[in-house]
């Protein structure tokens, strides 16, 4: 997992702000000022995770994850494509979907997901699970994201954080004028839907469409060359509890790639994308069953409306129940 260049360059910035403070953080951590300022440079996400653990004590800040885009001035220029398509696009709508698309041209292993509850909607940053800090690098996210809201000087309802700041005298409070929300049970921004809807006075279709092209091909170029078995399994994550959701269709514009081409690459790989679904779930519904939750819950995390459909569904790969198998599990 790495961390590219345009992103390295919100620290060059904060640097140029805040001088001292920065290059004490750069030799705790072993960072050479010089290398900030690489034109290409792509390093580690745990040395730029690290940079922020130490940020906390330098600059005297608990919520420095949450306020550091504000702090480095970014700009939706932040990436040159990611930036602009998010400027010209019709409305936020349609540029966090954009967002979630390409946001792993610069942020590997960080995914958008967005959900849409009555008048709110939630836009969640997710981490891959097998980045240490996990929840400090969606924080990171999440800071870059609502500085592109408030950059169009539209109004943040609250941020949701997973962490707690160590001291409780801190105000809930955010430079992006709005309440943070702590240990929640995500890492998300929450708008109003009409927020989410409104019509973008400088939109540009046109120029939107061929950003887009020319971040897509980027996308394939960059993207890891992780087994696409692997990379469709990481995605199926960003769905917990809400696995019914899951479409060959939303999986391949994450991936970046037309529904055929996600399934030839299946084909290549002797799968197809049913196959990979039901052994994950599989997966997880075991899982769900070692530790003790009922099949009516089992199948309540799974998506299931009525656990009948579960139970059925759950004979048809393993040949035995729920039930059965959880008896097995104890034997």
């Amino acid at each position: 997992m790495n961390i590219h260049s345009i992103a390295w360059k919100s620290i060059l910035r904060l640097q140029q702000i805040y001088p001292q403070e920065v290059d004490e953080i750069c030799t705790r951590i072993g960072l050479s000022k010089i290398l900030l300022s690489s034109e290409n440079l792509t390093l580690p996400v745990e040395i730029f995770l690290n940079f922020f653990i130490e940020a906390e004590s330098v600059f005297d800040d608990e919520l420095i994850s949450i306020n550091y885009s504000r702090m480095a001035q970014i700009r939706p220029n932040y990436s040159e494509l990611l930036g602009l398509i998010f400027v010209y696009s019709r409305n936020l709508n349609e540029g966090f979907k954009l967002l979630r698309n390409y946001i792993n041209i610069e942020l590997e292993g960080m995914n958008l997901v967005i959900t849409e509850e009555q008048d709110i909607v939630k836009i969640q940053s997710v981490a891959d699970p097998r980045i240490n800090h996990a929840s400090l690098y969606e924080n990171l996210c999440l800071s870059v994201l609502a500085a592109f809201v408030r950059s169009k000087r539209y109004q943040i309802k609250c941020l949701n954080t997973k962490l707690q700041p160590s001291s409780k005298s801190s105000k809930e409070k955010s430079i992006f004028n709005c309440p943070i929300k702590f240990n929640s049970a995500d890492t998300s921004i929450a708008i109003s839907h009409n927020t989410f809807q409104r019509k973008n006075t400088v939109s540009n279709p046109k120029l939107v469409a061929y950003l887009s092209k020319l971040a897509k091909e980027r996308l394939q170029l960059e993207m890891p060359q992780r087994n696409i078995v692997d990379r469709v399994e990481m995605l199926f994550l960003n769905y917990e509890n809400r696995y019914n959701k899951i479409n060959i269709e939303e999986i391949s514009i994450h991936l970046g790639m037309s529904v055929n081409s996600l399934r030839n690459q299946l084909a290549k790989s002797n799968t197809n994308f049913r196959q990979i679904f039901n052994q994950f779930k599989l997966k997880r519904a075991k899982l769900i069953l070692k530790e003790g939750r009922s099949v009516q819950i089992t199948a309540y995390l799974l998506g299931y409306s009525e656990s009948s459909s579960f139970i059925r569904w759950f004979i048809g790969q393993t040949k035995i129940s729920p039930n059965n198998y959880k008896d097995s599990i104890r034997n």
